[in-house]
This record gives C-alpha cells, sequence and structure tokens, in this order.
C-alpha cells in the first residue's frame, strides 16, 4: 500500500513543482474526467491525478470489447480505487467483531479521444444548468447546511476564521473584511469542510473534540481536507476564486514538503474532503 501512496504522491508533487495546485484545478461543472461506461465522474483523488482534465476515460478491456484501438503514442494513466471488504475476527474479550478491510484496485485508462472507433458518450450532453448567480448559490449552500446541521455561524470583528468543535459553531470575518466576495466563500467553506469532522457528523476528530495540534500530521491531514473540500464545492458552485495570494513559491514548497514527509496524506486526505463535499451538499443522505 505504501508503494501506492508513493506513486499518487509523486504525482500530486509533481503537478505541484510546475506551480500547480492540483486540488484548485476546474473538473466540477462542465469540466472533468469522467468514465465511459457510466458517465459518473471519477473520484476526487482520481481528478487531482489526471489534472483536472475534461475528458472521458476508458479502460483496455472497455476498448477491446467495443473493438477500438489506442492511436500510437497515445500513453494510459493509472487511476485507483479503494473498497472493503468484512471480516470476521474476535476481540480481546472474545468477542466476534466484524472489521472493514480496506483494499486497492489500479487500473490503467485512455483518454476516448486518443482511440480510434470510439466515440464519446458524455461530454455533448454536459452543460452549465446554474440558473443563479454563483454567489447567491454559495449563500444558499452555506445556509442549508448551517441550518441544516443546528451549526451557528459569528462574524466577529477578529481577524480570525476558525470552527470550534467544542462549541459547534463557526467564526469568519464579515464579508467587508475579505479582499473579495469570492475570498469570503472560501474562507467560510474552508471553515464548514472542518465542522463536519465533529463527532457527530464525519467523526474525523478526537474523542476530546479539540482539532489536532498545529504542526502535527493530524493538523497537516484535517487542514489539506479543508483546503481541498473547500476548492472543489467553489468549483461545483462555478465560483472563480483567484487565489494569488496562496499560489505562491512558499505555499507550494510547504506543500511539498508536507507531501513527501507523509506520503499517505493526499490519498487519505482527498477521500475525506469528499465525504465531507457530499456530507455538505446532502448527498449522502
Amino acid at each position: 500500500m505504501n508503494q501506492v501512496y508513493q506513486e499518487i504522491t509523486d504525482k500530486i508533487v509533481a503537478q505541484l513543482t510546475k506551480g500547480i495546485i492540483p486540488w484548485e484545478q476546474p473538473w466540477f461543472g462542465t469540466s472533468g474526467a469522467i468514465s465511459y461506461s457510466t458517465g459518473k465522474a471519477y473520484s476526487l483523488l482520481n481528478q487531482m491525478i489526471l489534472g483536472g482534465e475534461s475528458a472521458e476515460f476508458v479502460t483496455w478491456h472497455q476498448i477491446q470489447m467495443l473493438k477500438g484501438r489506442i492511436i500510437k503514442g497515445s500513453k494510459g494513466r493509472k487511476v485507483y480505487f479503494w473498497n472493503t471488504f468484512d471480516k470476521a475476527e474476535e476481540n480481546e474479550k472474545g468477542e466476534r467483531i466484524i472489521k472493514k478491510i480496506p483494499y486497492l484496485r489500479t487500473y490503467t485508462v485512455f483518454r476516448v479521444d486518443d482511440c480510434e472507433g470510439i466515440e464519446n458518450r458524455w461530454q455533448s450532453k454536459q452543460g452549465n444548468t446554474a440558473t443563479v448567480s454563483p454567489i447567491a448559490q454559495a449563500e444558499q449552500t452555506a445556509n442549508q447546511y448551517l441550518n441544516r446541521e443546528s451549526i451557528k455561524l459569528e462574524h466577529k470583528n477578529s481577524g480570525e476564521a476558525y470552527y470550534s468543535p467544542r462549541q459547534d459553531y463557526i467564526n469568519v470575518p464579515s464579508i467587508n473584511n475579505h479582499r473579495s466576495s469570492e475570498a469570503y466563500y472560501s474562507t467560510l467553506f474552508h471553515e464548514i469542510i472542518h465542522s463536519t469532522g465533529h463527532k457527530k457528523r464525519l467523526g474525523r476528530f478526537k474523542p476530546d473534540e479539540h482539532l489536532s495540534p498545529f504542526g502535527s500530521p493530524d493538523y497537516s491531514r484535517e487542514e489539506l481536507v479543508a483546503e481541498m473540500g473547500a476548492s472543489f464545492i467553489l468549483k461545483r458552485l462555478n465560483i472563480d476564486n483567484d487565489k494569488t495570494l496562496q499560489q505562491n513559491s512558499a505555499y507550494i514548497q510547504s506543500w511539498i514538503r508536507t507531501l513527501n514527509n507523509d506520503v499517505s496524506l493526499i490519498a487519505i486526505a482527498a477521500s475525506r474532503a469528499e465525504k465531507a463535499v457530499q456530507f455538505v451538499m446532502g448527498e449522502n443522505k
């Protein structure tokens, strides 16, 4: 498993080295890597690995079944799928318990556009279905989640943005204290993603209801979950957020160092971010 984590991390670090922050790529809305067979978007981790490219992807087996062929010079790319199976065990008390054992499958996929004899099935059906302004969408999405989960939102003039797991509330500076409306919603959804970690929601935090201390591996993982989750939601709502203050050498080099020190970080964080986004959007109900 560590070898797979290393492969994934190397691919993400390679993008960061080029100045690309992969979790900010626009693969929602009209963009994204989707499965030729199902028309569904790949997981957020695989979207990042595939560079947020807007294309349909097909496996070698599917190409063979469709009697297509790969255009000379075209290259396949690996995608990763995790699942679990149940295994019965006895605990220290002799009680029978069921453990979820994770397993991994990898597939090599090719762009349909790089194949002959196969036509795209879904891309022409994609479209921008937004009927309200992006900011209105953001306000509606945030309020629906906060009201549903009974989370209090405050705008104290403290210059701080944070989520308190113990008190289960969010504080962000008011929209007028941000350089743009888009920056405000980026901050708000970052803290909203944190709030999904509460024990009564997705349970990412420790039993004492404290966020992990600054600089710890758990802190880095949770921050990456919030970074990616907020970015995913903004892209899904068709909100452009120019993070020029973050997209600098120091920011990127910091993530390169963090990822190189923990090869499991990106895979675990991406999975958690995807679950958090689904929870906020009410798609796990």
